[in-house]
């Protein structure tokens, strides 16, 4: 059962959990352990610098979650005094043993050397099933459950680095942790191997279910007190690469936090080194992918930027026009453009709804022809194997939320290759053919759509918990307008410069119900005329084509 080949490869994911590579010092350590001469050694000798070394490298500290005992003292009928060399414990839990001895003669541990351990091992105070013993020459593990005869593993000390995966793919805190996980099925299938009586099965699986449930609490009470890595965003983003923050994290809706995060790396890049740099790699000259979240991360960092400096090398033209290089006029020029979905810009216009088209059309592939998401599942089973138990990622992995990944990834490569297609020389896009294949875009959204009537049932019942509001993204609702108010109304500044420059689109998004625009509206006078503006819906986000966006809009359900 240490190392078991009865489970599917499903089963064997889930239950195993692959080990990370061992830093240089570890391995500088075990190289010194492995060289040592250890003649004249005494049992002290071989726990002091054979056994304390491996245990260090196997993740074992005493007061920590995977903790030591050493000179563990317990009592038998008869004898008061006897202590276990070492006894190692996960959440105080005890789990398997070490017993030490003087370097011996024979290449094999014996009966009386074998027999002591696992007296220990069976006390109920300590009830481990794996025994190792150590004389600083050989190292030999059994599992006294299953085999008293023959070692799970068997090497010399000399060839401890070459042995050294072996001894941590079963000893390691997270190995025995998953080793006794798989014990409780060994045991099941023990305990039902000539079970005869299917209510007998039924009644013991209720016992089972009830005591999951009442574990639950408890189950929480560790989750909010476990130690994870990688769970703060903003702590990881902030030792990220301009390149990684602009062309990665740009693309997706940050917390606060984070998006502070993200632009404090960019910042101080600007003022340390160069604007233009950081300016440039944003707001390119030429096309790039982008979507609602790139540009509202973008308008997020140039208001933190002019807190700072109004001072810039370079400013794109398309943005400033002809005016004055600077930080304000760029949020301005920026404001401008994503208040009005780039209505005067139609190739970079073009490129949004081609990233949200692509966005929406994979959704609907995930759902309609679930056959693609095999990997999905595969990719969830590869993180819970991989992954350390205290990764954030693999906490929070699912096959759902793999599918979600997917659609990113899948979205944001297909708009990637959209404007590379359609770009000549960089600076020339080609918007009549871009339109020509956005249009068949949605209309193959249209047919998916059409084709599996149920499709909002489906949709419901797979319920893959995105928050990103992919349906009525760009067909009944302007996601841009609405994540750059979300920022803008976070300056005083920007807030009273949008509502005093851009009242009519301020209104506009608030009928066509954004939030942040009804926030940012209330206390203020709305003019008269304001009922005529409004958002029209195919112009904005079909190119005037009104029969397709009210068929997709009765499609989605927004009708």
């Amino acid at each position: 059962m240490l190392i078991d080949n009865e489970f599917t490869i499903r089963e064997g994911l889930l239950l195993h959990k692959n080990i990370s590579p061992l830093s240089e010092q570890h391995l500088d350590e075990l190289k010194h352990v492995q060289n040592l001469d250890v003649t004249g050694f005494t049992e002290a000798d071989v726990r002091g610098e054979i056994i304390d070394p491996i245990i260090r490298v196997l993740g074992y500290k005493k007061g920590q979650f995977s903790s030591v005992d050493r000179e563990k003292h317990i009592r038998f009928l008869g004898k008061t005094h006897k202590y276990i060399d070492y006894s190692f414990t996960l959440w105080r839990e005890n789990f398997w043993i070490i017993e030490a001895k003087k370097p011996l003669k024979g290449d094999r541990f014996g009966y009386d050397e074998l027999s002591q351990a696992t007296e220990y091992s069976i006390h109920p105070e300590i009830n481990a099933s794996v025994i190792v013993l150590c004389d600083g020459l050989k190292l030999e593990i059994f599992d006294r459950e299953e085999d008293l005869e023959t070692p799970v593993i068997s090497f010399k000390i000399k060839n401890l680095l070459e042995n050294i995966d072996y001894l941590r793919k079963i000893l390691e805190p997270m190995q025995i942790w998953f080793f006794y996980k798989r014990r409780v099925l060994k045991s099941i299938d023990k305990a039902f191997e000539s079970e005869f009586n299917q209510q007998r099965v039924n009644e013991f699986l209720d016992i089972i279910e009830n005591r999951f449930r009442e574990k639950r609490g408890q189950i929480l009470k560790n989750f909010q007190s476990a130690e994870f890595t990688e769970k703060d965003s903003a702590v990881e983003v902030s030792n990220a690469s301009i390149d990684d923050i602009i062309d990665v994290h740009f693309f997706f809706s940050q917390p606060r936090s984070t998006m502070y995060s993200m632009n404090k790396v960019l910042i101080d890049h600007c003022l340390k080194m160069r604007s233009f740099d950081v300016i440039y790699k944003v707001f390119p000259d030429h096309y790039r992918d982008a979507n609602d979240a790139y540009y509202s991360n973008a308008l997020s960092f140039l208001i933190l930027l002019e807190m700072e400096t109004n001072t810039l090398n370079w400013s794109p033209s398309w943005l400033v026009g002809e005016g004055d290089k600077t930080v304000e006029s760029t949020i301005k020029g920026l404001i401008s453009h994503t208040l009005n979905f780039f209505e005067n810009d139609e190739a970079r216009k073009i490129i949004l709804l081609a990233s949200s088209a692509f966005r929406r059309l994979f959704k609907v592939l995930s759902i309609v022809s679930p056959q693609l998401n095999q990997g999905s599942e595969l990719q969830h089973l590869l993180t819970r194997a991989n992954e350390s138990e205290f990764s954030w990622n693999q906490i929070l992995s699912s096959p759902k939320r793999n599918i979600i990944i997917d659609i990113d990834r899948l979205s944001l490569l297909a708009t990637d290759r959209f404007v590379s297609d359609f770009t000549s020389d960089k600076y020339k896009f080609n918007s009549a053919l871009a339109k020509q294949q956005l249009s068949q875009v949605w209309h193959l959204e249209k047919m998916l759509l059409e084709s599996t009537p149920n499709y909002r049932q489906l949709l419901r019942e797979k319920d893959l918990g995105e928050l990103h509001p992919t349906e009525a993204s760009s067909v009944v609702s302007d996601n841009l307008g609405h994540n750059c108010l979300c920022v803008i109304k976070m300056s005083e500044k920007w807030k009273k410069y949008t509502l005093e420059n851009h009242m009519d689109e301020v209104i506009a998004l608030s009928k066509n119900g954004s939030w942040a625009a009804k926030e940012m509206l209330e206390g203020k006078e709305i003019p008269d005329n304001s009922s005529r503006k409004t958002i029209e819906l195919s112009d904005r986000f079909f190119l005037g084509n009104d029969k397709l966006q009210g068929s997709l809009k009765t499609l989605y359900g927004y009708s």
